[in-house]
């Protein structure tokens, strides 16, 4: 296992990354929200839990109109009037403390970067439309399942993509555990990023029989929104081709060669 702590690409001085706090303070906000409506704090597992993902997921079924309702022993549970919405409202969920932890811990480390080199209002809409993409992947893999999908995974795994693109180079301070060999590492962004989309993401996918959310994740909406993070730093790289071609005084100059 790879976890990350941080990387070490320096911010120029006074920026101050306000959208990726802000997303992640929502974020937070959603899941307090999540806790008192459940009565659940670590996984949200009982019934007024499945009724909330319900209502406020992603249900590929209801997405679709496959379906108008889902049969809950007994009572139906009819789909959200606008499920389309829940496309968006699906991001700023999760199903558990551990669930949340971790996007945030992704969000945090690589979606400051990111934000300063789009702008603040297009970094947000960039990531929201990230979240979409990545949901409607999801829900490409089984259109007729009644299964909620909740997470800022797929918008984060856009952050991923991007920075793959812009910042190959920048080094990821990474704590490996790997059975008794734990140790501290520095890793380029072009090899820690590949490493986790294949190893958390595409191995899982194949070896679970193209599994959609095998263990519970959703390993399609990753790889979307992975793929099309990738497309937009691509396409940000082409349209500032100078940013690229001349260093800075920050340090920015190594990391896009």
């Amino acid at each position: 296992m790879l976890l990350p702590i941080r990387d070490e690409n320096p911010h120029p001085p006074g920026f101050k990354p306000k959208v990726t706090i802000g997303l992640i303070i929502v974020n937070v906000i959603v899941f307090f929200l999540e806790v008192i409506y459940t009565g659940q704090f670590f996984d949200f597992t009982n019934q007024s839990a499945f009724v909330m993902f319900y209502n406020w997921g992603a249900v590929p079924g209801c997405i679709t109109g496959a379906f108008s309702g889902v049969d809950m022993g007994g009572t139906i549970q009819s789909c959200p009037a606008f499920p389309e919405l829940t496309l968006l409202t699906s991001t700023f969920m999760h199903g558990g403390l551990l669930h949340l932890g971790g996007n945030l811990l992704f969000l945090w480390i690589f979606g400051d970067n990111i934000e300063l080199k789009f702008g603040k209002i297009k970094f947000l809409g960039i990531y929201l439309i990230w979240g979409v993409v990545a949901g409607l992947v999801h829900i490409f893999g089984d259109v007729s399942s009644a299964t909620p999908a909740v997470g800022a995974s797929g918008a984060i795994s856009g952050v991923l993509g991007a920075y793959l693109i812009i910042f190959p180079k920048t080094r990821i301070q990474t704590f490996l555990m790997l059975g008794f060999i734990w140790r501290m590492m520095h890793i380029q962004a072009r090899w820690f990023l590949p490493f986790w989309l294949v190893f958390q993401n595409l191995l899982p996918f194949f070896i679970g029989g193209f599994g959609v959310a095998g263990g519970g994740v959703a390993y399609l909406a990753h790889i979307g929104g992975f793929v099309i993070g990738l497309a937009t730093g691509y396409l940000y790289k082409k349209t500032h081709s100078s940013d690229f071609t001349y260093g800075t005084r920050y340090g920015y100059g190594s990391d896009f060669r």
